[in-house]
Order: C-alpha cells, then sequence, then structure tokens
C-alpha cells in the first residue's frame, strides 16, 4: 500500500483580531522618561501561519508624544510629557478624570485617546482604542504672587499687629485648589516678626523702633514651599516696611564725639579754648532740631559756677571754664543739661568733662600685685603691667624713669625686666610657677623725687585641661576694668568676690579658684548699643557641671548685685543666636599663646588667656586618623600598635572594650554616671545595648535639671527609661514634646539594643529583636515613626541641651511637673527610679562613649562584670574591723564607685531624736586574696592611715591551715574573740571615763547621756561607735568590736564576692 502525504498550504485569509487579554488603558506620570514603555500591550489573535502583523497610530497621537512598535505593539513615550502645559499634551479627544485635591497623583488625569491599528498585509485591518492618562508631579517650584510688597507701620504704636499678607501659588495646581503652601522666614527675621504657616500673614512682635532700623526702614524675604512643606521652595519675595516716625526722641549731643572732651587744668579760664558742643535728634526733620540746651535745673550749684554756657548760631552751644580747674580737686565732671527739640521733646543729656593733668604733685612708694596665668608654660617673652607707685598724678610718665632696685632676689631679675621709660614689666619666657616680689626704683625727673614701687607677681601654670574643662559666664553692663576697679562693701573687687562666691557654691578653696580670662564683648544677640560686657573663664567650674550649678549662680547674682544673662557660653546651644542656624554646630575653644590678655586697674593686673570661641558648622567630623602611635590614642591603659599604616589599640580584653579601648560596659546598681552631653549635630542617631534587673528604671536623661532661669535657657531634653517593661522615649527638640513607646519582652536574662533617630522630618525608634510578636493591627512592634511636631520648615530639629548625659538615673530626683510648666513641654514625662542592669554600649553618631569617662557618679561600677559584692549573714558571735575617720569634710567625688560607704554625719543615728555632728567615713575593709580593697581609691590599696610606708605590701594568699577545717577556724577564733572581748569592754570603759570627765568639767558642749551608752544598750543594735572627740579632729583610730549576734538581730555585712577563704 502506498501513503501519500498532501500538505495544505495556509493562505492568510483571516483578519487579525485584538485579544481581549491586552491592556488598553494605562496611567503614567508626566515625568516618564523618553523611550520608556507606557504599559499598553495589544496582543493580537490571528490563526493564520503566514502573516506580516504591523501596528500603527492612525489617530489621536497629536504632536506624536507616542510612538508604538510595529511589531510588537508595545506603546512608548516618544517626547517629553507636561502636564502642566496641557495643551501641548491633549489631543482633541483629551478630557479630565476624577479631581481629587491636594494629592499630585490624584490631581486631574490628561487623558490621550488614540487610535490603533494592527494589519497582516491581506486582510481587513482590526482596529482599538488606548487611552493614556498623563498625571501629574510635583516638578514645579512655587511662585509669590508679587515679588515685592510694601507696607507702612507706625513705630511704637502698631505693636503686635498683623501689618500685611503674603501669597504664593503652585503652578502644579489648578488655581481653584488649595495651593498647600507652606510660609516662613528666617531665625533671624523670626526674632522681630512672625508668619502665619499656612495664610502668610505677617506680624510685629512687640514694637518696632524706627531709629533703630537702617532709614527707617526694615527688609524681609519670606519663603514659601509647596507640597505643605515638603516640596519646592519659591524666590523669595522682598516685602519692605516704612517705619513712621513718632518724636520719641529727646536730642542729643553730637559733639564733642562721645560726649567727652578736655580742659586742662591750672589754666587762667580766658586762656582755655571753649569746647563747642553740637546738637541733633534721631527723629525725622519735622520732629528734630532746630534744638536747644541749658543746664538741668537741679544741677549741682558748682557747675553753675565753674562753667558757662553761650548758644551760637543753630543748635551749637559754646562752654568755657569760668574759675581755674585742679584735677587734684576733681579728676572729672559729668554735666547735666536739658536737651529740647523743636516740638517741645526734652531731656537729659551729660557731656563727660575731663581735667587735664599736669605734674604737679609729690610722689611716694607703692604696692601694686599682678597676676599671671601662663598657658602651659608657653607664653613667650611679654609685657604683664607696670610699676606702680603714689601719685595723685596721672599723666606724668614722661617725666619718670624707672630702674631694677638692687635689694631684688637675682633670681627674680633674671626673669623679669622693667622698661627704663615706661616702666613695663616684661615676664621672660620660661618663668616658673610661684610668687615673685620685684622692687623698682621710680625716678621723677620733673620734681626731683625717688620712690619705690614694690610689685608682688603670682604666675600660675595653666594647664590644657584647665582650659577646656572650664566653664564661663557673662556679667551684663560691666566692663572688664571695672571688674578689678569696682570696689564692694567688704572693700575687695568684683574680681575677687567672684572667685569667693564661685569657691562657695563649690565648696572649695578660694585659691583653687581661677578666672583666667576678663574680657569685653559686644551683646551680640541684641540690635541695641549696650555696654561692653566682660566674659570670664574659670578652671574650676567644668563645663557639664554648669547646668547643676545654675540656681547657684543666680545666688551669685544677688550676692554680688550683678546680672549674669549666660552661663556656659555656647552659641551653639541657642538655635536663634548659633552662628550655623540650623545647621550642625560644634564649639571649642582656642587660646592664644601670641597675645595674653591684660586687664588692670590701679594697684592690680590681671594677665590671662584670650581665649577665642571657635565654632564649626558640623557634627564633630573625624580627623583622618594619625599613622603614628601617641599618648592618649588608646584610652584605659590600652597599647597602640601600627598595623598596615593604621593605629590599632590591644586593650585589657576584647569584651568590654572598644577599637580605642573605650570602656563599653558599666554596671548600675541603682546609681548614675554623668558624660559629656551629645554635640549638636542636624541628624542625630542614639543606640543602647543594655541588661535590665527590673521592668523599670532611667536608661539616660540629658536636659536642664532646673526650672528656666531666664527666657532663653535651651529647653531641649531627651529622656528614655523602661517604665513597667516598656522602653519610652520622651523628647523636645524645642517645638513640642513627642512621645514614643515600644513594649519588650520581660526578660532579665537577655539583652536588649534599640536606635533611636531623627533628621528634619521623622523620628523613628526601634528595638532590634524586642521580643514582642506582630498582629493584624500592628505588623511591626518593634518599630515606631512618628513626623516632627510643628510646620516642616520651622520645626525645630537639633538636641540643644546645656547639661551632662546622665545614664543610670538622675544625680537628684527631676520635678517634671515644675521643669515642663517652666519650659512650655507639651508633655510631662513619669518619674522612674535609677536603673539596676548594665549598659553594654552608648552611642551618639559615630561616637562610641567611653563609660570609664566620667568624673561624677554613685553606685556605678566599670566594667560590668566588676567584681559584686556578697551579702554574708552572720550568726551568734563575729569579729569585723571597722575603720572610723573623722574627717572634716566630704566632698562629692569621695562618693564615685563606691560599694559599701555610709556617711553619718547630721543623721538621726540613735533613734533619740539627736543627730552627730561630726562626719563619719565608714569602709568595710573588703580586701581581695592580693590584699587590696574592692574599688577603693589609690588603686586599691588601703588608705594611708591604714598603713605607713613599711607596710605598703600585698598581703599574702589566704590559705587554711593544715588539718583544719573551716568551722574548726572559726571556732578558734570565736575563743580568741571571747578571751580578748574582757579585755576591750574594760579599755572601753576607761575610755568613756575619762571624756565623761573632760567633757564635764571641760568648756566643750556635753552630749546628752546617750552617746556614753553602748549601743546596743541605746538601740537594739550591734554596732557601736565612739563619742565625738573635738580636740582630736583628723585622728583616726583602729579597734576592734565584739559583737555579740544572736540569730534575732543578725546583720548583713558585706564581703568580697567568693574569696578563697569562703569557698
Amino acid at each position: 500500500m502506498t501513503t501519500y502525504w498532501i500538505t495544505v498550504q495556509d493562505l492568510n485569509d483571516v483578519a487579525p483580531v485584538f485579544a481581549p487579554s491586552g491592556v488598553f488603558e494605562v496611567e503614567l506620570p508626566e515625568n516618564r522618561e523618553l523611550g520608556k514603555p507606557t504599559g499598553i500591550r495589544l496582543p493580537v489573535h490571528d490563526p493564520d501561519i503566514v502573516n506580516n502583523i504591523t501596528y500603527e497610530i492612525v489617530e489621536g497621537n497629536e504632536e506624536q508624544k507616542f510612538r508604538i512598535d510595529p511589531t510588537t505593539g508595545d506603546v512608548l513615550v516618544n517626547k517629553l510629557l507636561d502636564f502642566d502645559h496641557p495643551v501641548m499634551d491633549r489631543n482633541l479627544h483629551a478630557t479630565l478624570s476624577f479631581m481629587i485635591p491636594f494629592a499630585y497623583d490624584l490631581q486631574p488625569a490628561i487623558k490621550f485617546t488614540m487610535r490603533v491599528r494592527v494589519s497582516d498585509g491581506a486582510n481587513a485591518p482590526a482596529e482599538t482604542e488606548i487611552t493614556i492618562a498623563v498625571t501629574n508631579v510635583n516638578d514645579l517650584q512655587p511662585v509669590f504672587e508679587r515679588a515685592n510688597y510694601t507696607f507702612t507701620v507706625t513705630e511704637n504704636a502698631d505693636c503686635n499687629i498683623t501689618f500685611g499678607k503674603v501669597s504664593a501659588i503652585d503652578p502644579d495646581l489648578p488655581d481653584t485648589a488649595n495651593q498647600n503652601i507652606l510660609y516662613y522666614l528666617s531665625p533671624d527675621e523670626l526674632r522681630n516678626f512672625t508668619i502665619g504657616a499656612t495664610t502668610g500673614n505677617l506680624t510685629i512682635k512687640g514694637c518696632l523702633d524706627r531709629e533703630a532700623a537702617t532709614r527707617g526702614t526694615v527688609t524681609l524675604y519670606p519663603r514659601a514651599n509647596d507640597e505643605g512643606g515638603r516640596g519646592h521652595d519659591a524666590d523669595p519675595a522682598t516685602v519692605q516696611m516704612i517705619i513712621l516716625d513718632l518724636n520719641d526722641n529727646h536730642p542729643h549731643i553730637k559733639k564733642p564725639e562721645r560726649s567727652y572732651a578736655m580742659i586742662p587744668e591750672n589754666l587762667d579760664p580766658m586762656s582755655v579754648d571753649p569746647i563747642i558742643i553740637q546738637l541733633d535728634d534721631l527723629d525725622s526733620p519735622e520732629n528734630g532740631c532746630p534744638c536747644t540746651l541749658e543746664f538741668q535745673e537741679n544741677a549741682v550749684l558748682s557747675f553753675r559756677e565753674k562753667f558757662s554756657i553761650t548758644q551760637l548760631a543753630g543748635s551749637e552751644y559754646e562752654l568755657r571754664p569760668t574759675t581755674m580747674l585742679d584735677r587734684e580737686e576733681q579728676k572729672a565732671y559729668e554735666l547735666p543739661f536739658l536737651t529740647r527739640d523743636s516740638q517741645g521733646v526734652s531731656g537729659i543729656r551729660f557731656l563727660t568733662l575731663e581735667v587735664g593733668d599736669e605734674n604737679d604733685s609729690p610722689m611716694t612708694d607703692g604696692t601694686s600685685s599682678i597676676k599671671v596665668y601662663n598657658y602651659q608654660g608657653q607664653f613667650s617673652s611679654m609685657v604683664i603691667g607696670a610699676v606702680h607707685v603714689t601719685d595723685l598724678d596721672d599723666y606724668d610718665l614722661e617725666d619718670k624713669s624707672f630702674e631694677v632696685d638692687p635689694m631684688t632676689s637675682s633670681d627674680v631679675a633674671t626673669h623679669f625686666q622693667v622698661d627704663h621709660e615706661t616702666g613695663n614689666i616684661t615676664m621672660l619666657k620660661g618663668t616658673p610657677s610661684g610668687i615673685h616680689v620685684l622692687r623698682v626704683k621710680v625716678h621723677d625727673n620733673f620734681r626731683g623725687e625717688r620712690a619705690v614701687g614694690e610689685v608682688v607677681i603670682n604666675v600660675v601654670d595653666l594647664t590644657l585641661d584647665a582650659v577646656m574643662q572650664s566653664g564661663s559666664l557673662r556679667i551684663a553692663n560691666m566692663t572688664a576694668n571695672q571688674m578689678l576697679q569696682h570696689k564692694t562693701a567688704t572693700g575687695a573687687s568684683l574680681y575677687e568676690r567672684l572667685k569667693e562666691e564661685i569657691a562657695g557654691l563649690h565648696h572649695i578653696q578660694e585659691d583653687q579658684v581661677d578666672i583666667f580670662t576678663l574680657r569685653d564683648v559686644p551683646r551680640a544677640w541684641t540690635c541695641a548699643k549696650l555696654p561692653q560686657l566682660p566674659l570670664l573663664h574659670g578652671r574650676e567650674t567644668r563645663c557639664y557641671h554648669v547646668a547643676a550649678e545654675t540656681q547657684g549662680a543666680f545666688g551669685v547674682e544677688k550676692s554680688l548685685g550683678v546680672d549674669i544673662p549666660m552661663i556656659d557660653i555656647n552659641l551653639c546651644l541657642y538655635e536663634g543666636l548659633s552662628p550655623c542656624g540650623d545647621r550642625s554646630c560644634q564649639h571649642t575653644m582656642r587660646p592664644n599663646l601670641t597675645a595674653p590678655l591684660v586687664v588692670a586697674s590701679e594697684t592690680s593686673t590681671m594677665v590671662g588667656v584670650d581665649i577665642t570661641d571657635d565654632y564649626t558648622c558640623d557634627c564633630g567630623a573625624l580627623e583622618p586618623l594619625p599613622s603614628v602611635c601617641f599618648e592618649g590614642f588608646c584610652y584605659n591603659g590600652g597599647t597602640c600598635y601600627v598595623v598596615n599604616r593604621t593605629l590599632t589599640c590591644t586593650c585589657l580584653d576584647d569584651t568590654n572594650y572598644g577599637p580605642r579601648c573605650e570602656l563599653m560596659t558599666a554596671r548600675f546598681e541603682r546609681g548614675f554616671a554623668w558624660y559629656e552631653p551629645p554635640n549638636v549635630c542636624e541628624n542625630s542617631t542614639f543606640s543602647m545595648v543594655f541588661e535590665t534587673n527590673d521592668a523599670s528604671g532611667v536608661l539616660f536623661y540629658t536636659g536642664p535639671m532646673v526650672t528656666s532661669p531666664w527666657a532663653d535657657y535651651p529647653r531641649d531634653f531627651l529622656y528614655v527609661i523602661l517604665n513597667n517593661w516598656v522602653l519610652e522615649v520622651y523628647l523636645d527638640l524645642g517645638s513640642g514634646t513627642l512621645n514614643m513607646s515600644i513594649p519588650i519582652e520581660e526578660n532579665t536574662a537577655r539583652s536588649f539594643e534599640f536606635v533611636l533617630s531623627w533628621d528634619k522630618i521623622e523620628i523613628t525608634l526601634e528595638v532590634l529583636d524586642c521580643g514582642i510578636n506582630g498582629t493584624l493591627e500592628v505588623s511591626d512592634p518593634c518599630r515606631k515613626s512618628l513626623f516632627l511636631p510643628g510646620p516642616y520648615r520651622s520645626t525645630r530639629h537639633l538636641l540643644n541641651v546645656q547639661g551632662p548625659m546622665q545614664v543610670g538615673g538622675t544625680s537628684a530626683p527631676l520635678n517634671f511637673e515644675k521643669l515642663s510648666a517652666s519650659y512650655g513641654w507639651t508633655l510631662t514625662p513619669p518619674y522612674v527610679y535609677t536603673f539596676s542592669g548594665c549598659v553594654l554600649e552608648l552611642r551618639h553618631n559615630d561616637r562610641l562613649y567611653d563609660l570609664n569617662a566620667t568624673d561624677y557618679s554613685k553606685k556605678t561600677f566599670q566594667p560590668c562584670d566588676a567584681p559584686r559584692t556578697s551579702r554574708v549573714v552572720l550568726g551568734q558571735q563575729s569579729v569585723i574591723i571597722i575603720l572610723a575617720s573623722l574627717l572634716k569634710t566630704i566632698s562629692y567625688p569621695d562618693l564615685d564607685r563606691e560599694i559599701v560607704k555610709e556617711t553619718l554625719g547630721g543623721t538621726d543615728i540613735e533613734g533619740f531624736g539627736e543627730k552627730d555632728v561630726t562626719n563619719f567615713d565608714f569602709k568595710f575593709l573588703q580586701v581581695t586574696p592580693d590584699g587590696y580593697l574592692i574599688n577603693d581609691d589609690d588603686d586599691g590599696r588601703l588608705p594611708d592611715v591604714a598603713l605607713d610606708a613599711s607596710q605598703r605590701q600585698a598581703a599574702p594568699l589566704a590559705k587554711m591551715p593544715e588539718g583544719l577545717s573551716i568551722g574548726d577556724f572559726l571556732k578558734d577564733n570565736i575563743k580568741k574573740v571571747r578571751a580578748s572581748c574582757f579585755v576591750l569592754l574594760s579599755l572601753w570603759l576607761v575610755f568613756l571615763c575619762s571624756w565623761i570627765a573632760v567633757v564635764r568639767f571641760g568648756s566643750w558642749k556635753r552630749p546628752s547621756f546617750a552617746h556614753y551608752l553602748p549601743l546596743p544598750l541605746r538601740k537594739r543594735s550591734s554596732l557601736f561607735l565612739f563619742p565625738r572627740l573635738l580636740p582630736l579632729e583628723e585622728t583616726v583610730f583602729f579597734f576592734f568590736l565584739y559583737l555579740p549576734f544572736s540569730r534575732e538581730s543578725s546583720r548583713l555585712i558585706s564581703f568580697p564576692s567568693s574569696p578563697p577563704f569562703w569557698k
């Protein structure tokens, strides 16, 4: 059988049709790039095998905005689209749809309706419509309706009023839509004006002064931003305010300049050139001169008798003396004049008239003092002052000559030189610190007189730390010279009194306070012309203790009768004054090593360090690391090595220490530690890793610790707490208080890490693996975000804090209700107890905190695994050694790193309502097996009172005698104690009787009889003290006490954890 195959050849005889599965309508934004697909898909159904499918747009594609691939049918963007010019972008069939305001992606869409044809080249073509809706994108900046605005206000009358309005539009939106524009002013403009964030209304803060404005006008440059402040900025508009004048100024003295003139002494009045006085008025011409001048009605009669005033042409007057003037009688006259303008407005003006000097007074011996603060001993040879002798003449220096008295020691003469003509004293480079007495012979060649000037020079060496850790303050309405010259009620200068007050504030001796910078600075934060203000730096006021001592500083104000407008001069903390505006800001102090700062009065001179405040607008950018090791690169005893041209550190261990041996871990047992505050940064990130022993505790706080001492005191704060297993953050950056909270797993056996970060818009809090499962309502319970409060462009986003970073708790409980009311916080944070647990890492941006770098802490132990104190219950009888040290004072650094310390001074410890007046510092001697105290000062050695020089050696390891068990060992010691108990009791009775005799017949105040009884008789306790021995303060006693413990009154005594003896 034969098989034949017949092949039927296909003919292109079936017309193509568009498949219903295609995409015929799409939306795309107006900023779609050229050549990109629109999303239109046009699949075709054609059963013919042989065909030649081609696509083309046959209608609606005017301006050729789109093109179609002839073989695939993909529709592509052919020309740039622009929603804002629809005439160019829509065809005759373009329509608008779904108008919804306020959202650019939901604004009216421009629909391009086009007809697409598909053909197979043989049959009838198929056609379909496609629709491309072009949506709006915010791609145009807003525009002010007018480029220039002009408004008129009246000075001192139009106060706190809305004087005008500016308006801008968004070209991306229809005119009828809400333009969603945010208006704002610069920080400088906000000092005197406000603008409605959504209305554009301009308002004056307070009143305007025409005379304080340039040519009586003020110019503002309001800004606008679309999309509610999160879009594009408009070019600023120009607002010119014309300030109308009120006649609110009386004439002033234009000449002589600075209202100062000089008339020589001992001259006949007719031989003296007259003083020409010219008046002027700051008000507008119609309210100004011609002006008149006359002596004030109640001026001192002697003024009228000694001077005459004569009017010349216009507003000029001539002043002459009517008698011979003597400088030694009166050096200067403050002449009060009544000035009046053309409208009758009058007031008092003063003319300072100094009497010139002649060398007509005798010269006698004099003494003076000079204090020199020599920064790091680096000052080169410099003039530190001049020789002083007693002489009423002030301008007779050219008649004098100077030479070093041979009675001056050769050592002093080696380090100091005296100029023969001026008497200037030069301190040579390398002069050692200490007191130097320089005697100088002074010759008055005009009068033929001689005298000796004795100068006591105190040279103090300042270290780098003393300068960099100094505090600062401003005193208003006082010059630097006045600080040295002005005498208080006690006869001391304000400079000396300020040192006394600072010493009292910090409970230290006055000679421990050094105010080494005293200079005049302008009050930069106001426009008015004010007296110069002295700026002071002192080494004892540590920069981040200043905030805690603010209240004390205002006690200093009252005591000295001065105005202290600013403490801790760091303009970075004041966003309105910051030289960086709303950007990151860092403050550093730069000492001037070439030109010291010299402030002199008649008999005293202060030569200090000229400190320049430098500001950089960054977040403390890291400098390139050096390639050579240097001392201090590695912290906490780490060793520096160079590996592949990179510095690395070998630390005590790899667990507790960071790259540069920063101690990362610390244990807090309901204590706290102070660290340097965070830098002022635009974008901040805080992170902490911690383990907790309790459900609640303070992790850290930085912010104000006292109620606002002045209007502009920094109000910002950051408070992170654990509150019943909820991590809570309270943050205020100046525009409102935020609260964020994230619950965490109730687990004391694991560590937690949180990250808090914010920028200009948003703040985010995240706990990495918080241990809480998500729900349908909260998909990610470990992360939360919030927008910063306030309009975007006016939102404050810098954390400006004037105070320490307090970790684990605060040094004193904070009254958040008072703080919140004082600073205007919108939320009041809760108070929780201090932290119990370990901090394993603390960071701010790139800075890893060295938790060992604290100089004020309590119940804080570094590192986290530092030896702990165990509590051992002693039953029946036991023996303990106690060191009772009678101290005059105990300062807070003595509380650092304590394990068991009690200060019993001023405490009712007996239970009879009577308080000891001596401060006792009890230390349980916790000795490790190698003979050192745990966490004690002086490198762990026993105090000096316990060991003399020959006894400074480690104790041998504790060992048990062979053949003796712990129980036998204890029984043997108990027997020995009982044997010595009677001897000790007898000695105590002898001492007690002696004490009673001294008090009974002596002159001291006799304590109550309760002091003479053993403590077990006064109170059901097992520990008693010696009575106070007043004549022997600072004497230290060692004594053994027999402690008859019963099971009912057993005491808890602290010992080191697990030494070999207890094992």
